[in-house]
């Protein structure tokens, strides 16, 4: 009796499916994983499916607004691959858009609303340019552009080394608030980042000195760490740390500066240091090995070539050794 519920279950539900369109779909997919995914992956998925459904507009010529799956016929992902690879673009950005719609198409499948259009296609190889970590020169040369006896120049400052010798994302550094630290300890506490995920991470006595010290100039004893300097009351923006990126980039000279290659720098600075890779995963916060092994074969190529890396803090190798 309870299998043919279940059957019964599944039957209805995929009938009631067949009868959304393609767009309808994606907005079940969407709000599914709105659950638990960031604002920042929600807007990523949004804008690649749209891309996606323009090409099922212009390939197939189906609207997705009034049509569903029914009405797709064909090798609809490698199609959407090989029509990215027709405007000449890099692998890498190939890659990158097509995740999104293989995790839509992947979800469609397993919930029966779909054929399998994943079945037997790989996407092109990746072909990222490495790119160079910060060396030591670099971060000395950045650091005496922070005017660290100003509010927002000692604020900056904090920003630079908590991406840099902490390994944090941008936003992980704009959601910081004033109890996440715990100065006796050295810990600081991540809460709510990627897929809302929870973790800890060491920092640095000269961080949580310099971090005290904005709190003191500037009278925040709870609530965000890091504010907006125009409006206090409002936390630091993602965009407001890219635009300090921007005129790093341009006051220094150093093209390849964006604000994750500090986590980049981090990561490498850590495995030429001794690190192990379990322990730089549970820093970075990665779900699994497959995005921490990425930094190994830079971590080697540096440490052969004896390249002036940034070095992190001997407190991140004097626990847990």
């Amino acid at each position: 009796v309870g299998t043919l519920f279940f059957s019964f279950i599944q039957l209805t539900k995929t009938l009631l499916y067949n009868h959304l369109t393609i767009q309808q779909l994606r907005d079940v997919y969407i709000n599914n994983r709105s659950t638990y995914c960031s604002t920042d992956t929600i807007l990523k998925y949004t804008d690649d499916l749209d891309l996606f459904f323009r090409f099922l507009e212009s390939h197939y010529r189906v609207d997705p607004a009034v049509s569903g799956f029914d009405s797709l016929t064909g090798s609809v992902y490698m199609d959407f691959i090989l029509e990215l690879r027709t405007r000449k673009i890099k692998n890498s950005s190939v890659r990158s858009y097509c995740r999104s719609v293989k995790a839509f198409l992947h979800w469609t499948y397993e919930n029966n609303f779909s054929p399998d259009y994943l079945k037997g296609v790989k996407l092109p190889k990746d072909d990222a340019v490495a790119e160079l970590p910060l060396f030591v020169e670099d971060v000395v040369k950045i650091d005496a552009l922070f005017d660290r006896g100003t509010e927002q120049g000692l604020r900056n400052y904090c920003i630079f080394h908590l991406l840099l010798d902490c390994g944090l994302r941008r936003q992980e550094v704009c959601h910081l608030q004033v109890h996440h630290l715990d100065p006796e300890r050295n810990i600081l506490h991540i809460v709510n980042s990627k897929e809302n995920k929870s973790r800890f991470v060491l920092i640095p006595d000269f961080l949580i000195s310099a971090l005290q010290e904005y709190d003191q100039r500037t009278g925040i004893t709870s609530g965000y760490m890091l504010r907006q300097l125009r409006d206090p009351e409002y936390p630091l923006t993602s965009n407001t740390v890219k635009m300090i990126f921007q005129d790093l980039k341009i006051s220094t000279g150093i093209d390849r500066i964006h604000a994750h290659l500090l986590r980049h720098t981090f990561a490498i600075s850590y495995l030429i240091g001794g690190g192990n890779l379990e322990f730089l995963r549970v820093f970075l916060g990665h779900y699994d090995y497959a995005a921490t092994k990425t930094y190994v074969a830079m971590a080697a190529q540096m440490k052969l070539l004896g390249a002036p890396v940034y070095q992190l803090d001997p407190i991140f190798f004097q626990r847990g050794y």
